[in-house]
């Protein structure tokens, strides 16, 4: 009796192993292709996009320039598109905005005030943020940044090296300084030296009523931050201080532009595929680049980057520093 109730459990045993077997073998490649795709489509439902890894690994404090009267205007539009994917969203305004978010920097509202009004910023952005950032972007209110695109251009660099980027403008000092309209970015070090050894003394850091973006960068090269290349490959600006319609299809010949960038811009192919910022937008262009950037969709395009850049290592980012250290202007037409 236990013999033939043995044999009969392992002969079920036996009957279901060789039924799974049978299965699998004639699961044709059509149909294990499609299940392939069913787990793969799962599975990335539930898997972070490259975006939203960066958000949270490369931590970028915007610190945008607006006034009153911009509050419910161009500021408004900053916060609902591109403003909305900072790590932290912070107006620099002579009014607070709490709904906005706007912090009064007790800076009258004048264009001769601008530079004291960044460096109240800066220094608002040190005092409360400096260990809970990476980076610290300071653009205009009529600036818009692609972050995703910044953030993979910052990915590789680290926040504790004395760099900060941008559009590089040339000017009396030999390693120049980086555009306020296109946005610049600090590194943690760079916002550190700058709160540390140059807003307190006034022959590293002057006050003046000199343009903002060209004191910020001759205070911060006199502290030692570099003023580091953010070209791509191929030589093309990623930060970008005009309106598209400035720049495309050509850049017009002869214009401010092309006399003070510090690097001579390649007329027919001025923008990077990875720009980052574009200078002077309108209330309208705000929903445009968003639609454009955010929403189109040609068929099969873009192709979506899959891996990021390698992180450099401390020599590697130090050689890069020494490099860009040394660079000089190619520009031949002398300065106005």
């Amino acid at each position: 009796m236990f013999r033939n109730v043995l044999c009969l459990a392992l002969g079920l045993i036996v009957g279901v192993q060789l039924t799974e077997l049978w299965d699998y073998m004639t699961l044709t490649g059509e149909e294990y292709e499609s299940t392939a795709i069913a787990a793969d489509t799962a599975a990335s439902l539930t898997r972070p996009s490259l975006a939203d890894w960066l958000f949270h690994e490369t931590r970028v404090l915007c610190l945008v320039l607006t006034m009153p009267a911009h509050h419910k205007t161009k500021a408004a539009k900053v916060r609902s598109t591109w403003g909305s994917r900072c790590n932290k969203l912070i107006f620099m305004s002579s009014e607070d905005d709490d709904a906005l978010g706007a912090v009064n920097l007790n800076v009258s509202e004048s264009r001769d005030n601008l530079y004291s009004k960044v460096r109240a910023g800066l220094a608002y952005a040190y005092e409360h943020y400096v260990e809970d950032y990476d980076w610290f972007l300071k653009a205009d209110d009529d600036t818009y940044v692609i972050m995703e695109n910044l953030r993979m251009f910052l990915y590789p660099f680290d926040p504790e090296a004395a760099v900060f980027f941008g559009h590089r403008f040339r000017t009396s000092y030999p390693h120049g300084y980086m555009s306020g309209g296109a946005g610049y970015v600090l590194s943690r070090d760079a916002l550190r030296r700058l709160n540390l050894f140059a807003l307190n003394n006034t022959k590293f850091c002057p006050l003046n009523t000199y343009s903002e973006d060209r004191q910020i960068g001759y205070c911060l090269l006199n502290v030692g931050v570099t003023a580091g290349d953010s070209r791509d490959e191929h030589g093309r600006e990623r930060f970008l201080p005009l309106h598209p319609r400035h720049l495309m299809p050509s850049i017009q010949n002869g214009t401010w532009l092309t006399t003070y960038s510090y690097f001579t811009p390649n007329m027919s192919d001025c923008c990077s595929e990875t720009a980052i910022s574009f200078h002077y937008t309108k209330m309208h262009d705000y929903d445009r680049y968003e639609f454009f950037l955010y929403h189109l969709r040609a068929l099969g395009l873009p192709e979506k980057p899959t891996v990021l850049p390698t992180k450099l290592t401390y020599e590697q980012m130090e050689q890069k520093l020494d490099f860009w250290n040394q660079q000089e202007t190619d520009q031949t037409v002398p300065l106005s």
